[in-house]
């Protein structure tokens, strides 16, 4: 590879990084304060990161603040603050929708994700089963996409609501 080749390839790995912050995750809830965090990357990375930590020590993830044309945004829902059952497990699901600019429904779905097992002894995050993969292409409007979630806690049938911003800039 030319040296010329190389220098274009970094600066467009720094370009793609740019546009992220890299921030310690969110705090998470106590048992029975339900609550639900959206999280986005440029990269499946973090994901990889949360299988191997302790679910207490929490994650450093790149939050994608602007994305730009076919690049992979890896969209992630943590829940925290579940209400154990009497065999001390929990179970949520999460429902999504994601607004375009102008406000129209770019891609939806109720249970979109889910979670159970054993309930932690701590105050701990739960990342919600699957992620979703999203790439915005040329066709797409620019400006701010917007994505809504709610938690629901299988248990005690409470809910919560998030949502997150990501700028689309071609």
């Amino acid at each position: 590879m030319c040296r010329f080749s190389r220098l274009v390839l970094i600066l467009l790995f720094f370009s793609f990084n740019l546009h992220a912050e890299k921030v310690k995750g969110p705090s998470p809830s106590k048992a029975g304060n339900l609550s639900v965090d959206i999280v986005a990357s440029g990269s499946p990375k973090y994901i990889e990161d949360w299988l191997t930590n302790s679910r207490s020590e929490g994650v450093t993830i790149k939050r994608l603040k602007e994305a730009k044309p076919n690049q992979l945004i890896v969209i992630s829902f943590l829940v925290s603050g579940m209400t154990p059952n009497l065999s001390q497990n929990y179970a949520f699901s999460v429902s999504m929708y994601i607004e375009q600019p102008d406000g129209k429904l770019l891609f939806g779905k109720k249970d979109y994700a889910r979670g159970s097992g054993k309930s932690p002894n701590v105050a701990s995050f739960v990342m919600a089963d699957p992620a979703l993969d999203l790439i915005l292409e040329h066709s797409d409007p620019e400006g701010v996409y917007k994505v809504y979630a709610q938690v629901k806690d299988l248990v005690s049938n409470k809910t919560s609501k998030a949502s997150y911003e990501i700028k689309f800039s071609k």
